[in-house]
C-alpha cells in the first residue's frame, strides 16, 4: 500500500525489551505510528523532517495493519530478507536487522552467498540446521541486495568480527572483489560464486591474492564448461 512516508517526526518512543520502538510521523495531516528498529529510532528526533521507507504486515481476520519504517529502501529490503529467516516474525526480524546493521550488511550478505553456515551460526547463535535452512531460503533473494551493498564504498570499511573457523573479513572482501573481476570478464555471477566457494573452502587450495584467486576460478570455470 505505502512505499514511503515523508513528514515530521512527532515523537520517538522506546519500548520495553522485546517490543519494537515507535516513530510517530505526521504526513499530510495524518499521524502514522511506525515500528522502527532501535538503531533507526536513535537517528530520529521530535520535530525532525524524515522519510521512512515502509514495509507492512496485516493481522489476520481484519486486524490492523502494522507499518515498519527504515531510513532507506535498501534497509527496508534487508529487513524483508531477514523476515524470511525460518521462525522469524517481524519483531525478531527487527532485532536481526539491528545486529546486521551494527556489524555489516555486506558481510552478512556475502556469508549467504558463500553458503557459510559456520559464520551464520556464530553470528546469530543459530543451530547449524537453522543456518542451513536460512541459506537455502535466502541465498537467491539476497543476490540483488548484495550487488547494491557491494557498490557502496563506505560499507566495506565497517568493522566486523569474523566467526571462528570461517572466512573472515579479508576473505569476504577478496571473495567479492574476485567475483566482480570474473563478472567483468563475462563469467556468470552464480557460477563464479560457486567456483570461489569451492576454492576458498578447499584445504589444499588457499590463494589469498586477488590475482591468484581469479586465475584459479577461471581454471575451475573453464573445466566445467569443457566437461
Amino acid at each position: 500500500m505505502y512505499a514511503y512516508l515523508r513528514g515530521n517526526i512527532v515523537s520517538v518512543r522506546y519500548r520495553e525489551k522485546g517490543e519494537p520502538c515507535e516513530a510517530w510521523l505526521e504526513a499530510g495531516g495524518i499521524g502514522f505510528r511506525v515500528h522502527v528498529a532501535a538503531s533507526t529510532a536513535r537517528s530520529l528526533g521530535a520535530g525532525q523532517e524524515a522519510t521512512l521507507y515502509v514495509s507492512q504486515s496485516a493481522a489476520m481476520y481484519g486486524g490492523e495493519t502494522t507499518l515498519y519504517g527504515f531510513l532507506s529502501d535498501d534497509e527496508r529490503r534487508l529487513f524483508e530478507l531477514l523476515w524470511g529467516i525460518p521462525g522469524a516474525g517481524a519483531k525478531k526480524a527487527l532485532d536481526y536487522f539491528d545486529k546486521v546493521k551494527e556489524k555489516s550488511p555486506l558481510r552478512f550478505l556475502q556469508a549467504l552467498a558463500r553458503e557459510d553456515a559456520k559464520f551464520l551460526t556464530a553470528f546469530f547463535g543459530f543451530t547449524a540446521k537453522t543456518a542451513g535452512r536460512m541459506i537455502a531460503q535466502l541465498k537467491e533473494k539476497a543476490e540483488p541486495l548484495l550487488q547494491e551493498f557491494s557498490a557502496a564504498p563506505a560499507e566495506a570499511a565497517l568493522p566486523f568480527a569474523s566467526a571462528a573457523g570461517s572466512a573472515g573479513a579479508d576473505d569476504g572482501d577478496l571473495w567479492q572483489r574476485s567475483r566482480n573481476a570474473l563478472a567483468s570478464l563475462g563469467f556468470d555471477a552464480r557460477e563464479s560464486a560457486g567456483a570461489l566457494n569451492a576454492i576458498l573452502g578447499h584445504p589444499s587450495l588457499q590463494p589469498r591474492t586477488l590475482e591468484s584467486l581469479v586465475k584459479e576460478a577461471i581454471r575451475e570455470l573453464s573445466l566445467k564448461r569443457a566437461a
